[in-house]
């Protein structure tokens, strides 16, 4: 079973390889007028499936709270040190990270301390990642073999992520919380300077869990020649969960990325 934990509340995957449809998705629309704790209690406590035993659990973690740290200089043991330094006002939150050695990365994030211990009460051996975990990885190996700089945009809820690669090495990553397509557009040109793309020569891949995509490639497509929208049916072809288009992006990506 894979869980994601977002600011819009909590959805989760279960598994099957048996059943004829080996996927069931769930969403838990949260309640506004209390915690997110609360809202994951009363998830554990109400939902059937999340009251079974698993073979293993995935906690995706769909959060702005993340850094990175090259992995050559990574120590677990200053994590917390990180976390502190980059977001001073989140003493409440776990944090948990990421080595992923494929990208020479390690991502550092935290957690509601309070959902944290929920999750890990009932699911001992949980395994938690974040959600820029996945799609670094996953955006890494597509950008690779394209001979230009790549620009992926990942748009869910009221956040944006951008991940910048050149040959599937990582130049940038960052979360923006968004208003609209206005706000998109603005991080997106002013990264796009910073980092020296090339209008004519570069690229840009957009994916959005809502209906923000065509919008935002409609905008953009007036200063870069190269505006993609992501095909989840491209990406997944050859994968079980092809087809599938209800499942957020990051989450259909972690349950193929194999952690």
């Amino acid at each position: 079973m894979s869980i994601r934990i977002s600011p819009d509340g909590l959805s989760f995957c279960v598994y099957s390889p048996s059943a004829s449809e080996p996927y069931t998705y769930r969403t838990f629309p949260p309640r506004p007028v209390v915690s997110l704790a609360a809202n994951v209690k009363e998830a554990l406590m109400s939902e059937p499936l999340l009251q079974m035993q698993y073979q293993r659990v995935n906690v995706l973690v769909t959060s702005p709270l993340f850094t990175t740290v090259p992995a050559v200089d990574f120590n677990r043991d200053s994590i917390r040190d990180i976390f502190n330094f980059v977001f001073p006002s989140q003493e409440r939150c776990h944090v948990s990270y990421n080595v992923l050695r494929r990208s020479g990365i390690a991502i550092i994030f935290g957690l509601d301390k309070n959902v944290y211990k929920l999750l890990l009460d009932d699911y001992p051996r949980a395994r938690f990642y974040a959600s820029a975990s996945t799609l670094v990885e996953f955006f890494s190996d597509k950008s690779i073999g394209t001979g230009n700089k790549k620009m992926y945009v990942y748009i869910h809820g009221k956040e944006m992520t951008v991940y910048c690669f050149h040959e599937g090495r990582m130049l940038f990553v960052n979360n923006y919380h968004v208003n609209g397509v206005n706000d998109c557009q603005y991080y997106i040109m002013n990264l796009w300077n910073q980092f020296g793309y090339d209008q004519l020569e570069d690229g840009i891949e957009i994916v959005s869990d809502g209906d923000m995509s065509q919008l935002l490639s409609d905008k953009i497509q007036y200063f870069i020649k190269s505006v993609k929208l992501i095909d989840r049916d491209e990406d997944f072809r050859q994968t079980i969960t092809h087809g599938n288009k209800v499942i957020p992006y990051d989450l259909q990506t972690l349950l193929i990325c194999g952690f």
